[in-house]
């Protein structure tokens, strides 16, 4: 557990998710859907009760196995944003796959880079890796700038691989290695 302040002013919590979170994560899933951001989550294609439930199942497991590193931001007992590293798998478990989202409201507030730094670091230490990837929206041009202000590479781009409010959009892919 980690407590951190925003641009503002405002004391949040990072700590790994926890069994009794369910209810929460899933108001959080709902709450990010609806914002219908650059993300895979997304109102045509809602969450469903089940779904969050095997999730957060398939999480803890990962975490507990040292496959995952996952972290939420809480605010007052409530959800606002997470972020994870997961371990590849075979020949590539020195690599590991990236992931935040915030909610809108808690955007430019500076959580964002001391939760991805933080969780990378986590990361390296715990999962023992050398190289975290992730991929994002081409139209994300606020993620593309905050991922290479994280030191990530961009090594490719996948044409109209995304879906994205009816319009296909380019998967752009990073890598970072890491010291």
């Amino acid at each position: 557990m980690k407590t951190i302040s925003t641009k503002s002013g405002k004391k949040l919590i990072f700590r790994p998710p926890q069994s009794n979170d369910f209810e929460a994560l899933f108001k959080y899933a709902k709450t990010i859907e609806a914002e219908d951001t650059f993300i895979l989550l997304n109102p045509q294609e809602p969450v469903t009760y089940q779904e969050e439930e095997k999730y957060l199942a398939s999480v803890l497991k990962a975490i507990k196995t040292n496959q995952k590193v996952h972290i939420l931001v809480i605010d007052n007992q409530k959800i606002v944003g997470g972020c994870h590293v997961e371990k590849r798998g075979r020949r590539q478990t020195h690599v590991g796959i990236f992931g935040i989202a915030l909610l809108k409201d808690y955007r430019s507030e500076g959580i964002g880079k001391q939760l991805a730094e933080y969780v990378i670091n986590q990361a390296q230490q715990k999962l023992n890796l050398t190289q975290v990837m992730l991929d994002c929206l081409a139209a994300n041009l606020i993620a593309l700038k905050f991922y290479q202000s994280l030191g990530f590479i961009e090594y490719g781009r996948q044409p109209q691989a995304f879906l994205y409010k009816g319009k296909y959009v380019d998967k752009v892919l990073f890598y970072k290695h890491l010291q």
